[in-house]
């Protein structure tokens, strides 16, 4: 009879070196999930103590290894079961159904661990690994010992030999691991390997928030080890600081500036003279008036600050708001309450404060070089992410925003938790977070901070050039207007002043003539006195002389001042030149994305007009193609039914060329009489058949007779068209956030006006004060310029007409209804 036999899976001991190799990637990864193991075992200390070449203490089993590192801690300690389940399966860990199950520790601990990455790190630190821990329920200790080296040399797990004794002297609960032969010593040996381990270990256990219920200390070779923290005396060296919060629905970003973000460098002395006289003075106080003036800062909520900071702005966003964010069945992805902080320096001149805390310049940029960046830490334990993950760089190569943070000279923290953020998974390598909805949402989160600071720190640097040319009269006396000018404004002055300069000069010719017979007049009075005197006459001619003389001389005062009134004119000029150089300085930083969008403009143009001749030369070819196959191939229904899609492909696209021709160069500066619904009813059409498909419908409302206006076409087309994108913009996300069924778009004619409204939940509170200025916008990032309301403005006010917002609000208390007031364009009869 033949032979039966069970046959089963089994493992090669060796696999376990692969999983180290892949899990835990360098020294300083091994050492954090060891300390991690004290945390979660409610330890109030970890103690690295690390040799390179003495033999264990006595004690151990491993008593001839070269160097080793050991781990104490004052924890639960391990029992049987937990040595036996967690440290001697490998891939099972007892946190990972504490977390599962929402369970903490004895001190309200979530459990750190959850892939048994612990024994890995012992991996690859070093050859042999002991373990001496007792738990409050036995008077002795466990000693559990292995040989890493034995999963090499045997074919299977179960063959590797483990040392046990379970009758260890031990007078407290907690664990001490010695890991004994190590892989590696050089990377514990010398000055600068030593200051590297420091860094980098400070960089994964946090330096900004100092538990007090657990401290960690490390010493290499009898030597202490600090870990860097950074001081309040550092972080008050900053010019800039963010405090965020998000409370698991509210997204909350409080900034502060110090008057030293404000000031001019050192390079430029006549820009901090007149810093020291406009804003030093009175302690900034006008400048600070000023800023709360403006639009802006009403938008961030600008107030002033505590000593040491001069200003304070914040914006407030909740989650429900933002737009494309991740859903997970059906509802947004939420990654739990989190918080953070973020200082900015300036590196290029460190202020007075930096002075007191560093000696010099250059040690304050080795201190942030070693810890820049925007870090996460949860619990206090690092999470491995690139230094600029959140790509702040990009918005400086991009030249998007020239005053936005810096990479390189930040220094921040994002504080998570594992019990709040459970859901925001760390890879298997601790190498950053899996890509998850919810990760993916605390990401776009994030965006928005760095979205507000660059557009904040934009908005106050380009105040304080405003406030500077707000004030030039107060060195040349030009203007008692202290309100800043438009382009327009100083363009008009400047016009003037140099019609005034025409005038002075003309003034001069005059006055150059008059004082010639001026001299002369004296000098013949001054000669007959003296020809008078020396003939003896008698005193009233002389008396009436010198009447006379005196007259002449205040005609040359007279004539003196006139000089002067020139002179200060001239002076005007210059002024006006100067305020003229600043407004370029505010407009030079914005012109990058507008040239863009006019490139864009002139592709279109060209591409327009290939594409029409591409498509009437297609509709020529099919038709003729459609007649053959009549003739021909009757039956042919597939290929019939290709042409036909061609016939109605080319008739939609010549539909779009339609559509975008009114605003092409060729007809863009036509004036045409249009009827504003009909014209309304034909975007009606043009959109209905897209819309249509995203569930959205266009609705129009007659409250007056039809009027008509004289306007170009393609402008109130681009006008109508940005409107009803927007709107379906927001529609399509309220739908996909199942709050809306379908969207309407709503547009109400009533003379001289033209509504624009819609279902959605109205504009965003956080812009309602700077909805149409430019690069203003609500959408998550690479979703939209902020242009488009403000290309719209621009537009109708070259026709005599303009867009405003109504104050009237809709169930979610917000602005939604926009009004076109085309009252400039109407024709009369």
């Amino acid at each position: 009879m033949p032979i039966k036999e069970e046959l089963h899976f089994d493992i090669h001991a060796s696999i376990v070196f692969q999983l180290g190799e892949n899990l835990v990637t360098d020294l300083v990864q091994a050492l954090v999930e060891l300390v991690k193991n004290c945390y979660d075992a409610d330890a109030t200390f970890a103690k690295v103590t690390v040799h390179t070449t003495d033999p264990p203490p006595e004690g151990f089993h491993f008593t001839v290894a070269k160097g080793y590192v050991l781990v104490e801690d004052n924890g639960i300690g391990m029992s049987l079961d937990r040595i036996r389940d967690g440290w001697l399966v490998i891939s099972n860990s007892h946190k990972r159904r504490m977390k599962a199950d929402a369970k903490s520790t004895v001190k309200g601990r979530t459990p750190m661990g959850d892939k048994g990455l612990g024994r890995f790190g012992a991996q690859m630190l070093g050859n042999n690994v002991e373990i001496i821990t007792r738990d409050a329920k036995r008077d002795n200790a466990y000693h559990v010992a292995f040989c890493w080296s034995d999963f090499r040399a045997l074919a299977k797990l179960t063959d590797v030999k483990v040392f046990f004794d379970d009758n260890i002297t031990r007078k407290k609960p907690g664990t001490t691991l010695l890991i004994s032969g190590l892989n590696d010593p050089e990377q514990w040996e010398g000055e600068d390997a030593q200051k590297r381990l420091q860094v980098e270990l400070s960089r994964m256990l946090s330096p900004f928030e100092q538990r007090e219920d657990f401290t960690v200390t490390l010493s290499i070779d009898g030597k202490n080890i600090s870990l860097a923290e950074v001081s309040r005396e550092v972080r008050n060296a900053a010019q800039l600081r963010y405090t965020l919060n998000f409370d698991g629905s509210k997204f909350t970003i409080e900034g502060q500036a110090k008057l030293d973000f404000f000031r001019p460098p050192k390079s430029k002395k006549d820009d901090q003279v007149i810093f020291q006289k406009l804003v030093e003075a009175d302690k900034g106080k006008a400048f600070l008036d000023f800023l709360k003036s403006r639009n802006w800062a009403k938008g961030i909520q600008l107030t002033t600050s505590k000593s040491p900071w001069f200003v304070r702005f914040r914006r407030e966003r909740a989650l429900s708001d933002f737009d494309g964010l991740a859903l997970l069945q059906g509802s947004i992805a939420n990654p739990g309450p989190f918080a953070g902080e973020v200082d900015s320096y300036d590196l290029t001149e460190p202020n007075s404060d930096s002075a007191d805390v560093f000696n010099n310049a250059a040690e304050l940029k080795k201190y942030i070089k070693d810890f820049a960046g925007i870090r996460v830490f949860r619990d206090g334990f690092g999470v491995r992410v690139d230094q600029d993950w959140l790509k702040l760089g990009e918005r400086w190569t991009t030249g998007s925003s020239y005053y936005g943070l810096r990479p390189s000279n930040i220094l921040g923290y994002i504080a998570i938790s594992a019990k709040e953020n459970g859901q925001l998974e760390e890879t298997t390598d601790r190498e950053g977070f899996s890509d998850t909805p919810h990760y993916r949402n605390f990401y776009e989160i994030l965006k928005q901070f760095v979205k507000f600071s660059a557009s904040a720190q934009e908005d106050l640097r380009r105040g304080w050039l405003e406030f500077r040319g707000s004030k030039a009269d107060s060195f040349e006396d030009v203007d008692d207007d202290k309100r800043p000018m438009s382009t327009e404004e100083l363009a008009q002055r400047f016009k003037a002043g140099l019609d005034s300069a025409s005038t002075m000069y003309a003034d001069l010719v005059n006055a150059g003539r008059e004082s010639e017979k001026v001299v002369q007049k004296a000098h013949d009075v001054v000669n007959e006195v003296i020809e008078e005197v020396g003939n003896g006459r008698k005193r009233p001619e002389l008396t009436a002389a010198m009447g006379s003389l005196v007259e002449t001389i205040v005609a040359a005062r007279r004539l003196g001042e006139k000089f002067k009134s020139q002179e200060t004119k001239a002076a005007g000029l210059k002024d006006l030149g100067n305020q003229i150089n600043v407004r370029l300085e505010l407009l030079r930083g914005q012109l990058s994305e507008v040239y863009e969008v006019v490139g864009l403009g002139l592709t279109a143009e060209a591409l327009s007009h290939e594409i029409g001749q591409v498509a009437n030369g297609l509709a020529e070819r099919t038709t003729t193609v459609k007649r053959h196959v009549a003739s021909k191939y009757q039956a042919d229904s597939v290929l019939s039914r290709y042409l036909e899609h061609v016939t109605g492909s080319v008739a939609a696209l010549r539909k779009e060329l339609a559509h975008l021709a009114p605003s092409l160069k060729y007809v863009r500066h036509r004036r045409e009489g249009i009827d504003i619904l009909s014209f309304a009813k034909e975007m009606e059409q043009y959109h209905r058949d897209r819309l249509e498909k995203e569930h959205i419908r266009i609705e129009i409302t007659c409250q007056s007779p039809a009027f008509t206006v004289k306007l170009n076409r393609g402008k109130l087309t681009q006008v109508f068209d940005n409107l009803c994108l927007n709107s379906e913009y927001w529609l399509k996300e309220e739908m996909r956030l199942g709050r809306i069924k379908s969207g309407v778009i709503n547009v109400r004619i009533d003379e001289p006006y033209l509504q624009v409204s819609d279902n959605g939940r109205g504009i965003d509170p956080s812009i309602e004060l700077t909805l149409f200025e430019p690069f203003v916008t609500a959408k998550g990032k690479e979703k939209g310029r902020g242009l488009g309301l403000f290309i719209s403005t621009q537009l109708l006010e070259s026709e005599g007409c303009s867009l405003s917002i109504l104050p009237k609000r809709n169930k979610d208390s917000r602005l939604y209804v926009f009004q076109i007031d085309l009252t400039g364009a109407i024709q009369n009869g």
